[in-house]
């Protein structure tokens, strides 16, 4: 970004021209100096030798104003070289009027991600945050820069931080030491920060009763204000379960859509097992209800015209007696 000249001149006053106007000697400049177009500096600190090309060694060390922030440029007009190129004795003078020098101060680039970061660290302990697998930062205006000197190693720090969960938006004072005595450089962020949550989702089309597997499922994010207490975000609810009716890919499942799977269904003919003691009897039964493992599920005895409470065994059979619930007449 380009400074006014008004504040470049400014600048150059309020440095004096640096040691040119201090006294300090000047050896004359050698024949055939050229202006340069451009340059870039790497310090805080423009010298004579980054605007004239063909300088004495000592001419060209002597500092001439200081050098825009890092990152930023400014350009030096035909009038401000001229009267620097005067009292440096230097054997250049503008010919046209419209000479210039742009001065860009290189700099290095603290990366988006670490200071993407430092906010949602912020949002983690933030109070009213909630739980999310990560969050969405969407900045007001331009998402926030920092450039500093080079060789510095920075580390940015969060100053203040200030979040509303019901707006979701927040506020961020971020200070990053630049050292050369400066004060830290501060950068404000605020935004919008949206809590995203992984969702397992089916991969493909399932039947109703299908067990669901590993291979069966995705992960998709969704926005946990989209999400509702009975939507499952644990993989681990869904395997092994049966779909309680048709699974269709990429939409969320709620709890109600998936069960134990069905080892008994209403209608079969089942094996009750009894258990007294020492005693082990079987008999048949028709089944009055769907039963998972470790489900209680009623059972018609044909001959007695009992019903029968049992608990469904892994194997299928019906557990009775001492190993179930109770047996209980109509």
């Amino acid at each position: 970004m380009t400074r006014p000249t008004a504040r470049l001149t400014r600048h150059l006053r309020a440095a004096g021209l640096g040691l040119l106007l201090a006294g300090v000697a000047v050896v004359p400049a050698m024949a055939g100096v050229v202006l340069r177009a451009a340059s870039d500096v790497g310090s805080a600190q423009v010298r004579l030798s980054d605007l004239f090309d063909g300088l004495a060694p000592e001419t060209g060390s002597l500092i001439a104003f200081p050098a825009p922030a890092p990152g930023e440029s400014m350009t030096i007009n035909a009038r401000q070289l001229d009267g620097m190129a005067r009292r440096a004795e230097i054997a250049w003078q503008p010919s046209t009027g419209t000479e210039e020098v742009t001065i860009t101060r290189r700099g290095q680039r603290i990366p988006r991600e670490q200071i993407d970061a430092l906010i949602t660290d912020a949002l983690d302990r933030a109070p009213g945050a909630g739980m999310a697998d990560e969050y969405r930062l969407d900045y007001t205006g331009r998402a926030p820069e920092v450039i500093v000197a080079e060789g510095l190693e920075v580390m940015p720090r969060l100053a203040d931080f200030i979040y509303d969960p019901r707006s979701e938006r927040f506020s961020a004072r971020i200070e990053v030491d630049q050292g050369e005595g400066l004060a830290p450089l501060v950068v404000v962020a605020a935004g919008r920060a949206t809590a995203v949550v992984s969702v397992p989702v089916l991969r493909e089309r399932l039947a109703r009763g299908a067990i669901i597997g590993p291979g069966d499922i995705d992960l998709i994010e969704v926005e946990r204000r989209r999400l509702t207490n009975q939507q499952v975000t644990d993989p681990n609810q869904l395997i092994g379960q049966a779909l309680r009716r048709p699974g269709y890919p990429g939409r969320p499942l709620m709890a109600r859509d998936v069960g134990t799977p069905q080892l008994i269904r209403k209608g079969e003919m089942v094996t009750m097992i009894f258990r007294r003691g020492g005693l082990v009897l079987t008999a048949q039964g028709q089944a009055l209800d769907d039963g998972g493992e470790g489900e209680t599920v009623r059972v018609l005895n044909p001959r007695s015209r009992n019903t029968v409470y049992g608990r469904v065994a892994p194997d299928g059979t019906l557990e009775v007696g001492d190993a179930g619930p109770s047996l209980a007449r109509n």
